[in-house]
């Protein structure tokens, strides 16, 4: 009987070590997990911040192309049709950042446009995206070429 009840306390001490190891799993993912929680948060919202960039100099790239392209309209009404394009063409688009600058410059020869958002997330994310276009006039330029061909030749 001493062998058997030697046998039934080693039982005993393996079935409450394997207890202990469970129970030791438990506090282990409750200290990992909040830092594993707080790492992928980071990560998505560095994610969404990227997408909104990426948006915002997209937008200005095709309003400065637009703009690029209407020629012969006047600098300040092409600016402010530009800035009413603007501020509707980004909006509805942005994930995470919310649009606080949307405006539009126009001189003769180029366009530009700029965006800036800005995020209360991660100490106060922001974005500022600027994109240029030339305003080329193909007819002018057709027309000094021909001159020029014209002075080569004579």
């Amino acid at each position: 009987m001493a062998v058997e009840s030697g046998k039934v306390r080693k039982k005993k001490k393996e079935q409450g070590s394997r207890f202990w190891r469970r129970g030791s799993f438990t506090v282990e993912a409750s200290l990992l997990l909040p830092l594993l929680v707080l790492i992928l948060s980071v990560f998505i919202i560095f994610g969404l911040y990227l997408h909104d960039r990426s948006v915002l100099a997209s937008c200005a790239a095709e309003l400065a192309g637009k703009g690029a392209l209407r020629k012969y309209e006047t600098e300040e009404h092409l600016e402010n049709w530009l800035t009413g394009q603007a501020e509707g063409l980004a909006e509805d688009k942005l994930l995470l950042l919310r649009l606080t600058e949307a405006e539009a410059e126009v001189d003769g020869s180029s366009v530009t446009v700029s965006y800036a958002g800005s995020t209360s997330l991660l100490g106060g994310l922001q974005a500022r995206e600027t994109e240029r276009a030339k305003r080329l006039n193909p007819v002018s330029f057709i027309r000094n070429s021909r001159r020029l061909g014209k002075l080569i030749k004579e």
